[in-house]
């Protein structure tokens, strides 16, 4: 048995089979919104355990929390509902595999939490969730713009300490965001589709 961290693509796909019970197909998430779930369970997770969930590092991007692996295994679907699942890919072959999911208690409690406080939420909403005033996300980015960090990326010691500020009481509807999360510019190595492919 594994133990946190884990790839942050198994959690996603994780949130997205239980938002689909949960939710009982009435709870569709796009790319946006996954990600901003996934870094309020990362967050869950953190202040209940010690640990951060996932491997590597939530990024501050222009609409939030992004973790790039993350980006890069569901961007295809744009701003349509993720019907598929993240795959990973042996680094020797080339060959398609299945990720293999997190059996842990806290972490399937943190995803819970989660999906039945905000899942409901449109990806916009949890946007504006993720970037609550002195919350995690804001922090980072007003530091960004200031210069005084040379990274993108949210430390989890930032997570932990300013996480408090992205909790809501919350009662909406589904996800219908328009918008699109971009990639950054020094992310960019070629055209950036965004149709899906699955």
């Amino acid at each position: 048995m594994t133990q946190a961290p884990y790839d942050p693509r198994a959690i996603a796909n994780k949130l997205l089979d239980l938002a689909a019970v949960i939710g009982d197909g009435e709870m569709p998430i796009t790319p946006l919104a996954l990600q901003k779930l996934l870094y309020l369970v990362h967050f869950r997770y953190l202040a209940a355990t010690g640990r951060p969930a996932v491997k590597g590092a939530f990024e501050a991007w222009q609409f939030g929390p992004v973790h790039p692996a993350v980006y890069k295994a569901f961007s295809d679907y744009g701003r349509l509902p993720i019907t598929g699942r993240a795959k990973g890919k042996n680094i020797l072959t080339g060959e398609e595999r299945e990720l293999t999911t997190p059996q842990d208690k806290n972490l399937h409690s943190s995803i819970v939490q989660v999906l039945s406080t905000v899942g409901y939420l449109t990806a916009s909403k949890l946007v504006d969730l993720s970037h609550a005033p002195n919350g995690p996300w804001d922090t980072i980015w007003k530091k960004m713009q200031a210069g005084e960090v040379v990274t993108r990326q949210i430390p989890d010691t930032v997570t932990l300490e300013k996480g408090r500020y992205m909790m809501i009481d919350a009662n909406t509807k589904a996800s219908d965001s328009r918008d699109v999360e971009q990639t950054p510019n020094e992310y960019r190595t070629g055209p950036v589709r965004r149709t899906p492919s699955r």
